[in-house]
């Protein structure tokens, strides 16, 4: 791992050690979900758009329009109820000469290094759909074992290698599935209008 991919992911666990004894001095929690942020976009084949996300996404949840109680009464403000460790610098990394298997290594590390400061548990920020790959990986990996999943989007994701890219968007299942990191997966494929439009034109 080059200098950079390190020094990111000691930011990340001092950033994360400290979101972690918060919690415990507020009287702890069973598991906590933490904002993971991983602004990856270049693996995508169409628009880059997914790499700006996770402060966007931050934004609307913090969104003034909208108040921060949920259902059952807790306060996402609450430290104990949703944390933040911020973003993975994948970018940085990248731009310093980082290759993807290298820059996926990264991303499942730092997946870990949230799984392994309880009770805090990573609610990943996307990025583009290659991301997938790795935090399963690092879930699969950390629980010692397969995992099962639900996955909701338009496209299964299962290319071998998109465009010749086996970390596309458009492949991360496929890795998902060869490396055996998923014991059952269900996968629930929407068709959208533009789609049903777009197929109906073509046989006309």
């Amino acid at each position: 791992m080059s200098s950079v991919a390190s020094r990111g992911i000691h930011f990340l666990q001092r950033l994360n050690a400290a979101n972690g004894e918060l919690v415990r001095a507020l009287g702890g929690a069973v598991a906590c979900p933490s904002l993971l942020g991983v602004p990856l976009g270049h693996n995508s084949s169409f628009l880059q758009g997914p790499a700006f996300a996770p402060p966007r996404i931050r934004e609307a949840i913090w969104c003034g329009s909208t108040n921060s109680t949920t259902e059952e009464g807790k306060q996402l403000q609450d430290p104990r109820v949703l944390t933040d460790v911020g973003d993975v610098p994948i970018q940085e990394i990248r731009d310093c000469g980082v290759d993807d298997d290298r820059l996926m290594n990264v991303i499942s590390d730092s997946v870990k290094l949230v799984m392994e400061e309880g009770p805090l548990r990573p609610l990943v920020l996307g990025g583009d759909h290659s991301i997938s790959f790795p935090v399963v990986r690092a879930v699969s990996e950390k629980l010692g074992g397969p995992v099962d999943i639900l996955h909701l989007d338009a496209h299964p994701d299962n290319y071998d290698a998109f465009e010749g890219n086996k970390y596309s968007h458009a492949s991360s299942f496929a890795r998902i599935m060869e490396g055996g990191y998923a014991r059952r997966l269900l996968q629930a494929i929407f068709v959208t209008l533009h789609m049903i439009l777009a197929f109906v034109l073509k046989t006309v």
